[in-house]
């Protein structure tokens, strides 16, 4: 089966889209840029999607809480629309599962041959993802599941599998970033459900597996499948700590 890729890309990053969709097309891959929602020209429509409280407050099982400081800055907002819109489309495309990319990430080959053995998990799975994760605690002797022993790359369950020790023990922890995933058509409905109105950055909703109990799964070994293009940042360098704070 064809795996359906998207770049979430600002309309006017021509170096950027160059860049990527170079890599992509010598790669034989069906791709589409996804035209992003620029924060500080955010529509009225698209503002009033977004909270504009200082504090989020976020219920895990067990009634575990988390706090979140800083309200989400216009570019943070922006992002975080753009990969809830990307969501809404795969599920109005009843796509079973997309790759979604930014465009300023540089993927290595091996990306495309992880892509290609998704079916090499042998259990249920909502994200895939090659970004690292900040401490997320996982329980011992998760099984690996080899696509190719011979460079020790594989796929592994991150987290507790269980969503109350999740909550328990993750509810702090999450991936570090939104650059590259595999995402279900029914994980994205859930993101949707749970990510209006937006108050949480696009990796905090896609990587708090505390708060999203979204079945994730990494590819192995980290850092190894990308790194991303020498340009500036869409987002901006000012963005807020956003502290979390357990409650």
């Amino acid at each position: 089966m064809s795996v359906k890729y998207f770049v979430i890309s600002l309309q006017d990053q021509v170096a950027r889209r160059k860049n990527i969709g170079s890599i992509l097309t010598a790669n034989n891959v069906d791709f589409e840029f996804f035209d992003a929602t620029y924060g500080k020209e955010m529509t009225e429509e698209e503002q009033k999607l977004c909270s504009n409280e200082s504090q989020t407050i976020l219920t895990m099982k067990g009634n575990r809480k988390v706090l979140i400081e800083d309200e989400l800055s216009l570019s943070e907002k922006g992002c975080a629309l753009s990969h809830l819109r990307l969501y809404q489309h795969i599920i109005d495309q009843d796509l079973d599962y997309a790759v979604i990319m930014e465009d300023d990430l540089k993927p290595n080959a091996d990306v495309f041959q992880a892509v290609n053995s998704l079916s090499t998990i042998k259990e249920p799975w909502d994200i895939v993802h090659f970004s690292s994760d900040f401490g997320i605690k996982c329980l011992p002797f998760a099984r690996k599941y080899y696509f190719d022993k011979s460079k020790g790359f594989y796929f592994q369950r991150i987290g507790m599998r269980n969503d109350t020790l999740d909550a328990i023990f993750n509810r702090r922890r999450f991936i570090i970033y939104t650059a590259l995933y595999v995402v279900t058509k029914e994980a994205c409905k859930k993101l949707v459900d749970i990510g209006y109105p937006v108050r949480l950055t696009s990796d905090y909703l896609l990587g708090m597996i505390g708060y999203n109990n979204l079945k994730t799964f990494a590819v192995y070994p980290e850092n190894h499948f990308m790194k991303f293009f020498e340009c500036d940042s869409t987002i901006g360098s000012s963005r807020p700590a956003h502290k979390m704070v357990r409650l």
